[in-house]
């Protein structure tokens, strides 16, 4: 398949897998046609054949072959399935950037490596905020994995937070929500916000650190009055859905704490649903997961199972999720979704999916936790005492207690 994106390589691979067979000759290009066709999707099997090098030259399939393979793959078009592809299988000299002396991850990994900060600095200056998106996030794990063993970790993250592109890599673009020693809020507190002017991004680095405090210390932020001074004069419609779904959840946090949550929880619900209108799923499952787990730590689980709008939101994303593409976020929505289908009996079958440990190293805590509690609903005999026994000491020391709450 040559002169092909790494997005076209990830449709085609994705196609196949969900096909169940490669498209090595016409006859699996026929019988890919054929399929496509039972879902009122029709290419014929000479495109199909072209797109997989099977009659040549190869051509790039127009947008429109793209959206209805993209729909066969439950993606909305093909733009949607580009946005939704965090692990794409570059090419081999996908990221050779340095014969024309430009951002380069390479040069990157070894600055880091090395603790060279000088080069750091000048590798950093070369990137653009417009990277392609698969970059940006490579460059940010990158950056996440050599920021938590540095030596001179603080010499890092001042570097980070004094840099543009420092700013989009580490504290906007990885979020280190495991947060080890509150080396990371510190971090926000003491570098990054002082380098900010945007009061979006300000309120970000408030909702962090109260929800961490929150869930971790089981108490009320000192910052919770900079963050209400602050949120009355931002509109909600202006935030990136990360920023609503964290100011969400500190607005329970907070009245959970003052006493007043069993006043309030369905006003926050009702104005949750509405933002969530104009969102897309993946958004609405960062909306909807954040509140979920602040509205559990204050125990209102039951009540929540009982709402009926919000739950038809919730199994609608359960249902449509993407091959390929996991977040926390749905891991959270997943172990909700479990829950409650026990909790009514609920007969639907439902095989639950587990992310990759390579991709999330900055949510191992939380994630590690799901798993724990998916595997307590669906284990038996000593596997269940085991899991019985470790699960709450587990959340107790990872400050995952709504996990506990969850299954609880």
């Amino acid at each position: 398949m040559n002169q092909q994106s790494p997005y076209l390589i990830a449709l085609c691979n994705q196609l196949e897998t969900q096909l169940g067979f490669k498209i090595k000759n016409i006859a699996n290009a026929e019988k890919c046609s054929e399929v496509l066709a039972l879902e009122k999707l029709f290419i014929s099997p000479h495109t199909i054949a072209r797109m997989y090098g099977v009659v040549k030259p190869f051509r790039t399939p127009y947008k429109d072959t793209l959206n209805l393979i993209a729909r066969y793959l439950n993606y909305i078009d093909w733009e949607d399935f580009c946005n939704n592809q965090t692990n794409v299988p570059f090419d081999p000299n996908y990221f050779l950037t340095e014969a024309s002396d430009g951002f380069s991850l390479a040069v990157l990994q070894l600055a880091l490596a090395n603790e060279d900060f000088k080069a750091l600095s000048f590798v950093l200056s070369k990137a653009k905020a417009n990277e392609n998106d698969a970059v940006l996030f490579t460059a940010a794990e990158l950056i996440g994995a050599y920021v938590r063993t540095c030596k001179k970790q603080k010499e890092l993250l001042q570097l980070l937070a004094k840099n543009r592109v420092g700013h989009l890599f580490f504290y906007e673009c990885y979020v280190d929500e495991d947060n080890d020693n509150n080396y990371f809020s510190e971090a926000l507190l003491n570098y990054y916000l002082p380098n900010v002017t945007n009061d979006y991004k300000k309120l970000y680095v408030y909702c962090f650190v109260i929800s961490q405090t929150a869930h971790k210390a089981q108490q009320p932020s000192p910052l919770i009055q900079k963050f209400q001074k602050l949120a009355v004069q931002l509109d909600k419609k202006n935030g990136h859905f990360h920023e609503l779904s964290r100011w969400m959840e500190c607005q329970i946090l907070i009245d959970g704490y003052n006493g007043i949550l069993n006043d309030t929880w369905q006003l926050h619900l009702a104005e949750l649903l509405v933002l969530s209108t104009s969102l897309g799923l993946n958004e609405k499952a960062w909306l909807f997961s954040r509140s979920l787990k602040a509205l559990i730590l204050f125990g209102f689980k039951e009540e929540l199972f009982h709402h009926e709008e919000l739950n038809n939101h919730i199994d609608e994303i359960i249902k449509s999720q993407k091959k390929e593409f996991h977040s926390i976020a749905l891991y959270v929505l997943q172990l909700y979704w479990i829950c409650k289908s026990l909790y009514f009996n609920n007969k639907s079958v439902y095989n639950p999916f587990r992310i990759h440990n390579i991709l999330f190293q900055n949510e191992s805590n939380e994630k590690t936790a799901i798993e724990f509690a998916v595997a307590s609903l669906f284990a038996s005999g000593e596997n269940k005492n085991i899991i019985t026994r470790n699960l709450k000491s587990f959340c107790e020391a990872k400050g995952v207690q709504w996990v506990m709450k969850m299954v609880g």
